[in-house]
């Protein structure tokens, strides 16, 4: 038998009180009209569910009270977890941002209740690079919502998304900047909270590259509550971002951010989403370092156990790696001091001039044109692995594995598995330094402008070692027929060669229009012991990372003529 008591109740409409939570129950006849609260006095609205779709589709209009203090302005943006809109703080009289999340994410009392103490973490959380969490409440309609700082400034997408129809890659400086800022915020916020649900979307980037990550913790109720609710399958946020162990609904922890990081970094540097095919970056652009790859693979590893410990262990290897790849590359010579007396000792004097520099048939060195170089010394040859043993015993410096490998530690052979800076130190230890492309090529070249440096001759294995012919670099002294008119060694083939300038088109040198802060290359010359004949030519240039150890890179060393007659 139904009681008329049940006819009414059922009848009647609860309103929740957002400053107090009393619980009131009044007729449909006043839905929309205002009122106050039974139990605190404070001003309320009883919903109006006549229009229930608009509320469960979160519209607001212009100028609706939220919680009688929040004034709506606009719609800004909107998600997977809820809607967020730009609204007047009345209190305090500043603007905020008002993300109210979607009922149906939350329809257990469980769920609400480790929604809110995430979220009451989330609001916690201090960081230049997490946007602050003001309050939690619920409209009179029972709707949670979060009270957020308001931020000027674009989303991540939309960044990448523009990158994309203007098919124009992002500056390696400003990718690791962002997953710089990205790790500082986890680094703090994983302390007490894992993220679960980074992707662009929740990564804003301010005026002056300021970056603020949004919604920590907000997703670990809605996935507890999809598996309970047997809504398995996807786990909170975006399936694309997530790491493999959330798919598979497995224990989450601090590692999972990382993985996803990862997946933002190779965004970032490549423009291609997770969903994307998978395109190794070299193949995309050639600018980025591969100690950057490896730092990136290390954290999109399958298995959490082998990706990076920790968002400061992340971030630390990506700045090092970075300064050592990009910004040490741009350090002048000045920056190495001598650390003994220069000698002439084995060197070739040259009286400079006037040359042809480049050619114009190849991109990489056109265009062609007139260079001038002072008078100067160059070793006769190739740094070997005897005088580079000596300067490692003099100064105590790490042993390349090359000189472990007996395929490239004869004592007569050239040096190599040496980086550029390990080529600067010895050069400064020598009192010398590194050639500049201008000299190189003018020890090559010289004045007669010969496509090799003995001349005219199309290469064979009696003037260079090239084509794999060894498999190794030979001894310096080997390829006597290939020697310059100067007497100058190995100027094509054995081994490349380290200059001091970074790898940048001539037009560019020329204008002066040099950035060395976003040219991280290196050039080397003179081609090596695998070399095709064309790259063994004397206009021949690539250039390589100057953290690179490669078995085919060794360097010689010059003198200034004035330095060599002090000496």
């Amino acid at each position: 038998m139904i009681r008329l008591r049940d006819i009414v109740f059922r009848a009647m409409i609860g309103v929740t009180c957002s400053n107090c939570g009393t619980e009131i129950l009044v007729p449909p006849t006043v839905q929309g009209k205002a009122g106050v609260c039974f139990g605190c006095g404070a001003p309320l609205r009883v919903p109006d569910y006549s229009n229930v779709s608009r509320l469960r589709d979160l519209v607001f209009s212009a100028g609706d009270r939220v919680a009688n203090r929040y004034s709506i302005e606009e719609r800004i943006g909107q998600g997977g977890m809820g809607v967020v809109y730009r609204a007047k703080d009345t209190l305090v009289d500043e603007e905020v941002a008002l993300k109210f999340m979607k009922p149906q994410l939350l329809r257990t009392q469980q769920g609400l209740t480790t929604f809110i103490q995430e979220a009451q973490i989330a609001r916690r959380l201090r960081h230049d690079n997490i946007v602050a969490v003001h309050d939690i409440s619920w409209t009179s309609e029972g709707i949670l919502f979060l009270s957020m700082e308001f931020l000027r400034g674009q989303g991540l997408r939309a960044l990448l998304r523009r990158h994309r129809l203007e098919r124009r890659l992002m500056d390696v400086r400003f990718a690791v900047g962002v997953v710089a800022s990205i790790l500082s915020a986890l680094d703090h916020a994983h302390r007490t909270v894992v993220h679960r649900d980074l992707k662009p979307e929740n990564i804003m980037i301010l005026p002056g590259e300021h970056v603020k990550v949004l919604d920590f913790g907000l997703a670990m109720a809605i996935e507890e509550e999809s598996a309970k609710d047997g809504r398995n399958g996807t786990p909170a946020g975006t399936f694309a971002y997530a790491a493999p162990e959330q798919k598979r609904f497995q224990a989450v922890d601090l590692r999972a951010d990382l993985y996803t990081v990862g997946l933002i970094f190779y965004e970032l540097l490549t423009l291609r989403t997770p969903i994307d095919a998978q395109v190794p970056i070299p193949n995309i652009r050639r600018d980025v370092a591969p100690s950057l790859i490896e730092i990136l693979n290390h954290a999109t590893s399958q298995e959490r156990g082998e990706r990076w410990p920790s968002a400061a262990a992340f971030r630390q290897a990506l700045l090092q790696a970075f300064d050592q790849s990009y910004r040490a590359a741009a350090v002048t010579q000045s920056a190495y001091t001598s650390n003994g007396q220069a000698s002439t000792e084995g060197m070739v004097y040259l009286e400079g001039g006037s040359f042809l520099m480049g050619n114009d048939v190849i991109t990489e060195e056109a265009p062609q044109f007139e260079a001038q170089v002072a008078p100067f010394y160059i070793d006769a040859y190739p740094v070997t692995v005897k005088q580079y043993r000596a300067f490692l015993d003099a100064v105590g410096r790490d042993v390349p594995r090359s000189l472990e490998d007996p395929n490239y530690c004869g004592p007569n052979q050239p040096v190599v598995g040496v980086s550029w800076e390990d080529a600067n130190a010895y050069a400064a230890w020598a009192g010398k330094r590194l050639p500049t492309e201008a000299q190189w090529e003018f020890a090559a070249r010289g004045k007669e402008n010969r496509p090799y440096p003995w001349g005219h001759l199309e290469p064979d294995t009696n003037h260079c070692n090239y084509r794999d012919y060894l498999s190794m670099p030979s001894i310096v002294t080997m390829h006597a027929e290939g020697k310059t008119p100067e007497g100058v060694f190995d100027m094509a083939g054995n081994v490349y060669e380290w200059t001091l300038d970074p790898f940048v088109p001539y037009a560019t040198t020329i204008q002066g229009r040099m950035d060395e802060s976003k040219t991280p290359l290196r050039t080397v010359r003179g081609g090596c012991w695998n070399s095709p004949a064309r790259d063994v030519r004397c206009a021949h240039r690539k250039g390589v990372f100057p953290e690179s150890r490669l078995n085919t890179v060794g360097f010689r060393c010059v003198l200034s003529a004035q330095a060599g007659l002090s000496s």
